[in-house]
Protein backbone atom coordinates (compact mmCIF):
# COMPACT_ATOMS: atom_id res chain seq x y z
CA UNK A 1 0.00 0.00 0.00
CA UNK A 2 1.41 3.38 -1.06
CA UNK A 3 0.14 6.78 0.09
CA UNK A 4 0.26 9.80 -2.21
CA UNK A 5 2.37 12.58 -0.70
CA UNK A 6 0.06 15.25 -2.17
CA UNK A 7 -3.52 14.11 -1.46
CA UNK A 8 -2.98 11.11 0.90
CA UNK A 9 -4.76 8.76 -1.50
CA UNK A 10 -3.92 5.08 -1.03
CA UNK A 11 -2.59 3.21 -4.08
CA UNK A 12 -2.12 -0.52 -4.48
CA UNK A 13 1.07 -0.52 -6.58
CA UNK A 14 4.01 1.67 -7.50
CA UNK A 15 2.77 1.85 -11.11
CA UNK A 16 -0.59 3.07 -9.89
CA UNK A 17 1.11 5.67 -7.70
CA UNK A 18 3.16 6.99 -10.65
CA UNK A 19 0.12 7.21 -12.91
CA UNK A 20 -1.91 8.84 -10.13
CA UNK A 21 0.76 11.54 -9.68
CA UNK A 22 -0.01 12.86 -13.17
CA UNK A 23 -3.04 14.67 -11.70
CA UNK A 24 -0.55 16.64 -9.58
CA UNK A 25 1.97 17.31 -12.35
CA UNK A 26 1.01 20.98 -12.66
CA UNK A 27 1.14 21.70 -8.94
CA UNK A 28 3.43 24.69 -8.33
CA UNK A 29 6.50 24.32 -6.13
CA UNK A 30 6.17 20.56 -5.74
CA UNK A 31 8.61 17.67 -5.65
CA UNK A 32 7.70 14.15 -6.75
CA UNK A 33 9.07 11.61 -4.28
CA UNK A 34 9.71 8.05 -5.43
CA UNK A 35 8.19 5.47 -3.08
CA UNK A 36 10.07 2.51 -4.53
CA UNK A 37 11.84 0.12 -2.19
CA UNK A 38 14.99 1.77 -0.80
CA UNK A 39 14.63 4.60 -3.33
CA UNK A 40 14.86 8.08 -1.84
CA UNK A 41 15.05 10.13 -5.03
CA UNK A 42 12.90 13.21 -5.61
CA UNK A 43 12.15 15.00 -8.87
CA UNK A 44 11.15 18.55 -9.73
CA UNK A 45 8.98 17.53 -12.73
CA UNK A 46 6.52 14.73 -13.33
CA UNK A 47 8.21 13.87 -16.63
CA UNK A 48 11.52 13.17 -14.87
CA UNK A 49 9.73 11.13 -12.19
CA UNK A 50 7.89 9.04 -14.78
CA UNK A 51 11.09 8.42 -16.75
CA UNK A 52 12.84 7.30 -13.55
CA UNK A 53 10.06 4.80 -12.85
CA UNK A 54 10.15 3.23 -16.32
CA UNK A 55 13.95 3.00 -16.29
CA UNK A 56 14.48 1.77 -12.72
CA UNK A 57 11.30 0.27 -11.27
CA UNK A 58 9.24 -0.97 -14.24
CA UNK A 59 10.02 -4.66 -13.78
CA UNK A 60 7.89 -7.62 -12.71
CA UNK A 61 7.55 -7.77 -8.93
CA UNK A 62 7.77 -11.59 -8.84
CA UNK A 63 9.21 -12.89 -12.11
CA UNK A 64 9.60 -16.37 -10.65
CA UNK A 65 5.82 -16.69 -10.29
CA UNK A 66 5.27 -16.20 -14.03
CA UNK A 67 7.03 -19.35 -15.23
CA UNK A 68 5.76 -20.69 -18.53
CA UNK A 69 6.70 -23.19 -21.20
CA UNK A 70 6.88 -21.66 -24.65
CA UNK A 71 7.97 -23.60 -27.69
CA UNK A 72 8.70 -20.70 -30.04
CA UNK A 73 7.91 -17.11 -30.92
CA UNK A 74 7.25 -16.36 -34.55
CA UNK A 75 7.46 -13.17 -36.58
CA UNK A 76 4.03 -11.82 -37.51
CA UNK A 77 5.29 -9.88 -40.55
CA UNK A 78 3.78 -11.28 -43.72
CA UNK A 79 5.93 -13.70 -45.73
CA UNK A 80 8.46 -14.03 -42.92
CA UNK A 81 7.46 -16.37 -40.09
CA UNK A 82 10.95 -16.53 -38.57
CA UNK A 83 11.02 -18.23 -35.18
CA UNK A 84 12.74 -16.88 -32.05
CA UNK A 85 13.50 -18.55 -28.74
CA UNK A 86 13.41 -15.38 -26.59
CA UNK A 87 11.67 -12.02 -26.64
CA UNK A 88 15.05 -10.32 -27.08
CA UNK A 89 15.63 -12.25 -30.30
CA UNK A 90 12.15 -11.34 -31.52
CA UNK A 91 12.66 -7.62 -30.84
CA UNK A 92 16.06 -7.66 -32.56
CA UNK A 93 14.48 -9.38 -35.57
CA UNK A 94 11.68 -6.79 -35.77
CA UNK A 95 14.30 -4.05 -35.86
CA UNK A 96 15.73 -5.69 -38.98
CA UNK A 97 12.33 -5.37 -40.68
CA UNK A 98 12.24 -1.66 -39.78
CA UNK A 99 15.68 -1.23 -41.36
CA UNK A 100 14.21 -2.84 -44.51
CA UNK A 101 11.55 -0.12 -44.61
CA UNK A 102 8.64 -2.28 -43.43
CA UNK A 103 6.31 -0.98 -40.68
CA UNK A 104 6.33 -3.00 -37.45
CA UNK A 105 3.64 -3.17 -34.77
CA UNK A 106 4.61 -3.32 -31.10
CA UNK A 107 4.66 -7.02 -30.10
CA UNK A 108 3.37 -6.38 -26.56
CA UNK A 109 -0.22 -7.41 -25.95
CA UNK A 110 -2.63 -4.46 -25.82
CA UNK A 111 -0.21 -1.93 -27.35
CA UNK A 112 -1.39 -0.49 -30.69
CA UNK A 113 1.74 1.47 -31.63
CA UNK A 114 3.30 1.10 -35.10
CA UNK A 115 6.86 2.08 -36.00
CA UNK A 116 8.83 2.85 -39.14
CA UNK A 117 11.92 4.27 -37.40
CA UNK A 118 14.28 1.93 -35.55
CA UNK A 119 15.28 4.46 -32.87
CA UNK A 120 11.63 5.21 -32.05
CA UNK A 121 10.88 1.50 -31.70
CA UNK A 122 13.92 1.00 -29.45
CA UNK A 123 12.98 3.96 -27.23
CA UNK A 124 9.36 2.76 -27.00
CA UNK A 125 10.35 -0.74 -25.90
CA UNK A 126 12.78 0.67 -23.34
CA UNK A 127 10.42 3.24 -21.80
CA UNK A 128 7.05 1.52 -22.00
CA UNK A 129 7.80 -2.21 -21.87
CA UNK A 130 11.07 -2.60 -19.99
CA UNK A 131 11.14 -5.97 -18.23
CA UNK A 132 8.28 -7.54 -20.22
CA UNK A 133 8.30 -11.30 -20.69
CA UNK A 134 6.91 -13.81 -23.19
CA UNK A 135 3.65 -13.77 -21.23
CA UNK A 136 3.06 -10.22 -22.46
CA UNK A 137 3.63 -11.03 -26.15
CA UNK A 138 0.65 -10.62 -28.45
CA UNK A 139 -0.98 -13.84 -29.69
CA UNK A 140 0.11 -13.05 -33.27
CA UNK A 141 3.71 -13.69 -32.26
CA UNK A 142 3.07 -16.95 -30.43
CA UNK A 143 3.88 -20.25 -32.10
CA UNK A 144 2.04 -22.26 -29.44
CA UNK A 145 -0.12 -21.66 -26.40
CA UNK A 146 1.51 -20.80 -23.12
CA UNK A 147 1.29 -23.45 -20.44
CA UNK A 148 1.44 -21.81 -17.04
CA UNK A 149 3.25 -23.84 -14.39
CA UNK A 150 0.74 -24.05 -11.56
CA UNK A 151 -2.23 -21.74 -11.11
CA UNK A 152 -2.21 -18.44 -12.94
CA UNK A 153 -1.36 -15.53 -10.74
CA UNK A 154 -4.11 -12.95 -10.49
CA UNK A 155 -3.46 -9.51 -11.77
CA UNK A 156 -2.61 -6.95 -9.18
CA UNK A 157 -5.40 -4.65 -8.06
CA UNK A 158 -6.03 -1.94 -10.55
CA UNK A 159 -3.83 -3.40 -13.30
CA UNK A 160 -4.86 -5.19 -16.48
CA UNK A 161 -2.73 -8.01 -18.00
CA UNK A 162 -0.96 -5.60 -20.33
CA UNK A 163 0.09 -3.39 -17.45
CA UNK A 164 -2.34 -0.54 -18.07
CA UNK A 165 -4.21 1.12 -15.25
CA UNK A 166 -7.90 0.30 -14.84
CA UNK A 167 -9.18 1.38 -11.45
CA UNK A 168 -6.25 2.82 -9.49
CA UNK A 169 -7.59 6.33 -9.97
CA UNK A 170 -10.31 7.82 -7.85
CA UNK A 171 -13.78 7.71 -9.39
CA UNK A 172 -14.42 11.33 -8.42
CA UNK A 173 -12.01 13.53 -10.31
CA UNK A 174 -14.00 16.76 -10.28
CA UNK A 175 -11.68 18.66 -7.93
CA UNK A 176 -8.48 17.32 -9.48
CA UNK A 177 -9.81 18.02 -12.98
CA UNK A 178 -10.73 21.61 -12.11
CA UNK A 179 -7.39 22.15 -10.39
CA UNK A 180 -5.45 20.94 -13.44
CA UNK A 181 -7.43 23.21 -15.74
CA UNK A 182 -6.74 26.14 -13.41
CA UNK A 183 -3.04 25.34 -13.53
CA UNK A 184 -3.18 25.28 -17.32
CA UNK A 185 -4.85 28.68 -17.65
CA UNK A 186 -2.63 30.21 -14.96
CA UNK A 187 0.41 28.97 -16.90
CA UNK A 188 -0.92 30.67 -20.03
CA UNK A 189 -1.50 33.86 -18.08
CA UNK A 190 1.48 34.06 -15.74
CA UNK A 191 4.22 32.08 -17.45
CA UNK A 192 3.49 32.43 -21.17
CA UNK A 193 2.10 35.97 -20.67
CA UNK A 194 -0.97 35.57 -22.87
CA UNK A 195 -3.48 38.43 -22.53
CA UNK A 196 -6.89 37.75 -21.01
CA UNK A 197 -8.61 38.21 -24.37
CA UNK A 198 -6.48 35.49 -25.98
CA UNK A 199 -7.11 33.09 -23.10
CA UNK A 200 -10.85 33.75 -23.38
CA UNK A 201 -10.71 32.89 -27.09
CA UNK A 202 -8.89 29.65 -26.28
CA UNK A 203 -11.52 28.75 -23.67
CA UNK A 204 -14.44 29.38 -26.02
CA UNK A 205 -12.90 27.54 -28.99
CA UNK A 206 -11.86 24.56 -26.88
CA UNK A 207 -15.39 24.27 -25.50
CA UNK A 208 -16.88 24.58 -28.98
CA UNK A 209 -14.67 21.83 -30.40
CA UNK A 210 -15.35 19.65 -27.36
CA UNK A 211 -19.13 20.02 -27.78
CA UNK A 212 -18.86 18.96 -31.44
CA UNK A 213 -16.94 15.88 -30.36
CA UNK A 214 -19.46 15.08 -27.62
CA UNK A 215 -22.38 15.37 -30.07
CA UNK A 216 -20.71 12.86 -32.37
CA UNK A 217 -19.92 10.50 -29.47
CA UNK A 218 -23.51 10.63 -28.17
CA UNK A 219 -24.94 9.97 -31.62
CA UNK A 220 -22.74 6.88 -32.00
CA UNK A 221 -23.67 5.75 -28.49
CA UNK A 222 -27.40 6.13 -29.17
CA UNK A 223 -27.07 4.17 -32.40
CA UNK A 224 -25.19 1.37 -30.64
CA UNK A 225 -27.66 1.13 -27.74
CA UNK A 226 -30.69 1.20 -30.02
CA UNK A 227 -29.61 -1.00 -32.95
CA UNK A 228 -27.23 -3.50 -31.36
CA UNK A 229 -28.40 -3.74 -27.75
CA UNK A 230 -32.06 -2.88 -28.43
CA UNK A 231 -32.64 -0.71 -25.37
CA UNK A 232 -35.77 1.35 -24.87
CA UNK A 233 -35.69 5.04 -25.77
CA UNK A 234 -36.11 6.18 -22.15
CA UNK A 235 -33.19 4.01 -21.04
CA UNK A 236 -31.04 5.39 -23.86
CA UNK A 237 -31.96 8.92 -22.81
CA UNK A 238 -30.91 8.19 -19.21
CA UNK A 239 -27.57 6.78 -20.37
CA UNK A 240 -26.88 9.82 -22.55
CA UNK A 241 -27.87 12.18 -19.74
CA UNK A 242 -25.48 10.37 -17.42
CA UNK A 243 -22.69 10.79 -19.96
CA UNK A 244 -23.46 14.51 -20.28
CA UNK A 245 -23.52 14.98 -16.49
CA UNK A 246 -20.12 13.27 -16.26
CA UNK A 247 -18.57 15.64 -18.80
CA UNK A 248 -16.25 17.53 -16.46
CA UNK A 249 -14.75 19.61 -19.26
CA UNK A 250 -18.09 21.21 -20.14
CA UNK A 251 -19.10 21.60 -16.49
CA UNK A 252 -15.92 23.55 -15.74
CA UNK A 253 -16.02 25.72 -18.87
CA UNK A 254 -19.70 26.56 -18.50
CA UNK A 255 -19.30 27.43 -14.84
CA UNK A 256 -16.19 28.40 -12.85
CA UNK A 257 -13.91 28.91 -15.88
CA UNK A 258 -16.38 30.50 -18.28
CA UNK A 259 -15.19 34.13 -18.16
CA UNK A 260 -12.10 36.08 -17.13
CA UNK A 261 -13.83 37.25 -13.96
CA UNK A 262 -15.05 33.78 -12.98
CA UNK A 263 -11.60 32.27 -13.61
CA UNK A 264 -9.92 34.85 -11.36
CA UNK A 265 -12.50 34.12 -8.64
CA UNK A 266 -11.95 30.36 -9.06
CA UNK A 267 -8.18 30.72 -8.87
CA UNK A 268 -8.52 32.41 -5.49
CA UNK A 269 -10.80 29.65 -4.20
CA UNK A 270 -8.83 26.68 -5.53
CA UNK A 271 -5.34 27.89 -4.56
CA UNK A 272 -3.95 29.49 -1.43
CA UNK A 273 -3.95 33.13 -2.37
CA UNK A 274 -2.39 36.04 -0.48
CA UNK A 275 -4.16 39.31 -1.23
CA UNK A 276 -1.80 42.28 -1.86
CA UNK A 277 -2.35 45.32 0.35
CA UNK A 278 -2.49 48.78 -1.20
CA UNK A 279 -0.51 51.16 1.04
CA UNK A 280 -1.19 54.87 0.53
CA UNK A 281 1.86 57.15 0.51
CA UNK A 282 0.32 60.61 0.09
CA UNK A 283 0.12 63.14 -2.73
CA UNK A 284 2.90 63.94 -5.18
CA UNK A 285 3.76 67.38 -6.61
CA UNK A 286 0.71 67.15 -8.91
CA UNK A 287 -1.58 66.39 -5.92
CA UNK A 288 -2.09 62.84 -7.21
CA UNK A 289 -2.61 60.11 -4.67
CA UNK A 290 0.35 57.73 -4.73
CA UNK A 291 0.53 54.19 -3.33
CA UNK A 292 2.44 50.92 -3.51
CA UNK A 293 1.50 47.24 -3.06
CA UNK A 294 2.72 45.01 -0.26
CA UNK A 295 2.16 41.26 0.02
CA UNK A 296 2.19 40.32 3.74
CA UNK A 297 5.32 38.30 4.30
CA UNK A 298 3.88 36.37 7.25
CA UNK A 299 1.04 34.97 5.14
CA UNK A 300 3.49 33.97 2.41
CA UNK A 301 5.66 32.11 4.92
CA UNK A 302 2.65 30.43 6.54
CA UNK A 303 1.57 28.98 3.18
CA UNK A 304 5.13 27.85 2.46
CA UNK A 305 5.46 26.07 5.82
CA UNK A 306 2.23 24.14 5.19
CA UNK A 307 3.23 23.06 1.67
CA UNK A 308 4.51 19.68 0.55
CA UNK A 309 7.56 21.49 -0.87
CA UNK A 310 8.68 22.41 2.64
CA UNK A 311 8.12 18.93 4.08
CA UNK A 312 9.77 17.11 1.17
CA UNK A 313 12.77 19.37 0.57
CA UNK A 314 13.57 20.85 4.00
CA UNK A 315 12.45 18.42 6.68
CA UNK A 316 13.95 15.44 4.85
CA UNK A 317 17.16 16.92 3.44
CA UNK A 318 20.49 15.56 4.60
CA UNK A 319 22.52 17.56 7.09
CA UNK A 320 25.89 16.24 5.86
CA UNK A 321 28.32 19.04 5.04
CA UNK A 322 31.95 19.41 4.12
CA UNK A 323 33.72 22.10 6.15
CA UNK A 324 36.34 22.54 3.43
CA UNK A 325 33.84 23.41 0.68
CA UNK A 326 31.61 26.50 0.44
CA UNK A 327 28.20 25.28 -0.71
CA UNK A 328 25.93 28.13 0.37
CA UNK A 329 25.73 31.43 2.22
CA UNK A 330 25.40 29.44 5.46
CA UNK A 331 29.07 28.41 5.05
CA UNK A 332 30.30 32.01 5.17
CA UNK A 333 31.98 33.61 8.17
CA UNK A 334 29.31 36.30 8.70
CA UNK A 335 26.61 33.68 8.85
CA UNK A 336 28.60 31.32 11.07
CA UNK A 337 29.37 34.09 13.56
CA UNK A 338 25.88 35.59 13.70
CA UNK A 339 24.70 35.36 17.31
CA UNK A 340 21.00 35.01 16.42
CA UNK A 341 21.60 32.06 14.11
CA UNK A 342 23.86 30.44 16.70
CA UNK A 343 21.16 30.68 19.38
CA UNK A 344 18.35 29.68 16.98
CA UNK A 345 19.70 27.03 14.59
CA UNK A 346 16.21 26.05 13.39
CA UNK A 347 15.05 29.56 12.53
CA UNK A 348 13.87 30.74 9.13
CA UNK A 349 16.66 32.33 7.10
CA UNK A 350 15.17 34.99 4.83
CA UNK A 351 16.93 36.58 1.87
CA UNK A 352 15.43 39.90 0.73
CA UNK A 353 16.58 41.71 -2.38
CA UNK A 354 15.21 44.32 -4.76
CA UNK A 355 15.40 44.88 -8.48
CA UNK A 356 13.99 47.47 -10.88
CA UNK A 357 12.39 46.83 -14.24
CA UNK A 358 10.68 48.81 -16.99
CA UNK A 359 7.16 47.62 -17.74
CA UNK A 360 6.73 49.46 -21.07
CA UNK A 361 10.12 50.04 -22.69
CA UNK A 362 11.49 46.74 -24.11
CA UNK A 363 15.06 48.11 -24.01
CA UNK A 364 15.17 47.81 -20.23
CA UNK A 365 15.05 50.14 -17.27
CA UNK A 366 17.30 52.86 -18.67
CA UNK A 367 14.49 55.18 -19.79
CA UNK A 368 12.96 55.23 -16.29
CA UNK A 369 9.58 56.49 -17.50
CA UNK A 370 7.60 53.62 -15.96
CA UNK A 371 10.31 52.08 -13.80
CA UNK A 372 9.07 49.82 -11.00
CA UNK A 373 11.07 48.61 -8.00
CA UNK A 374 10.24 45.08 -6.85
CA UNK A 375 11.26 43.40 -3.59
CA UNK A 376 11.60 39.61 -3.57
CA UNK A 377 11.99 36.98 -0.89
CA UNK A 378 13.89 33.69 -0.88
CA UNK A 379 14.14 31.25 2.03
CA UNK A 380 17.68 30.01 2.60
CA UNK A 381 16.35 26.90 4.39
CA UNK A 382 15.37 25.50 0.99
CA UNK A 383 18.01 23.46 -0.86
CA UNK A 384 20.08 25.41 -3.36
CA UNK A 385 18.69 23.60 -6.42
CA UNK A 386 15.16 24.47 -5.28
CA UNK A 387 15.87 28.02 -4.17
CA UNK A 388 17.49 28.93 -7.50
CA UNK A 389 14.19 28.38 -9.34
CA UNK A 390 12.05 31.46 -9.94
CA UNK A 391 8.99 29.49 -8.80
CA UNK A 392 10.36 29.64 -5.25
CA UNK A 393 11.15 33.36 -5.23
CA UNK A 394 8.23 35.23 -3.68
CA UNK A 395 7.16 38.77 -4.50
CA UNK A 396 6.99 41.08 -1.46
CA UNK A 397 6.22 44.56 -2.82
CA UNK A 398 5.93 46.69 -5.96
CA UNK A 399 6.55 50.43 -5.99
CA UNK A 400 7.20 53.08 -8.64
CA UNK A 401 10.85 54.16 -8.47
CA UNK A 402 9.96 57.86 -8.45
CA UNK A 403 7.75 57.26 -5.39
CA UNK A 404 10.62 55.47 -3.66
CA UNK A 405 12.84 58.51 -4.22
CA UNK A 406 10.16 61.03 -3.21
CA UNK A 407 8.76 59.36 -0.08
CA UNK A 408 11.91 57.55 1.05
CA UNK A 409 12.80 53.98 1.91
CA UNK A 410 11.64 54.30 5.53
CA UNK A 411 8.03 54.87 4.49
CA UNK A 412 8.06 52.37 1.63
CA UNK A 413 9.50 49.54 3.74
CA UNK A 414 7.69 50.34 6.99
CA UNK A 415 5.13 47.52 6.66
CA UNK A 416 7.84 45.00 5.76
CA UNK A 417 10.04 46.05 8.70
CA UNK A 418 7.12 45.71 11.11
CA UNK A 419 6.42 42.16 9.94
CA UNK A 420 10.12 41.24 10.13
CA UNK A 421 10.33 42.59 13.69
CA UNK A 422 7.23 40.61 14.66
CA UNK A 423 8.73 37.46 13.12
CA UNK A 424 11.95 37.95 15.05
CA UNK A 425 10.23 38.51 18.39
CA UNK A 426 7.21 36.18 18.16
CA UNK A 427 8.04 33.74 15.37
CA UNK A 428 5.43 32.06 13.22
CA UNK A 429 3.30 28.99 13.75
CA UNK A 430 2.09 26.99 10.74
CA UNK A 431 -1.04 24.86 10.98
CA UNK A 432 -0.26 21.18 10.44
CA UNK A 433 -2.59 19.54 7.86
Amino acid sequence: MLVCTFCSKTLQSLRGYVLHCRVHRNEPSCLFKCLGTECKRTFCTYAAFKTHFYRVHNVLSHPESAKAVVENLKCAISLCGRQSQTVQELVAHLKEHIMEGRPVACPVKGCKKNFTVKSSFTAHMSRKHRGFTALNIDALYKESTFQICGEAEEDGPGESPNGTLTNELSPNFSEAFLRNLCHFYLKLQGQLLLPASSIQTIVEEMQNVHELGMDYTLSKLKSLLKDDICLADDVIAKVCDCVKDSDLFSVCHRGPLRTTYSRAHTFKKVFKYTEPKQINLGNDENMTQRFYYYIPIKQTLSILLESELWKNSVLQQSSETNSDVFYDISDGQNFQCNQFFIENPGCLKLILYQDAFEIVNPLGSAKKKHKVVAVYLSVANLPVHVRSSTDHMFLVSLCAEKDLKQFGTAKIFSELLMDLRDLEENGIVAAHP
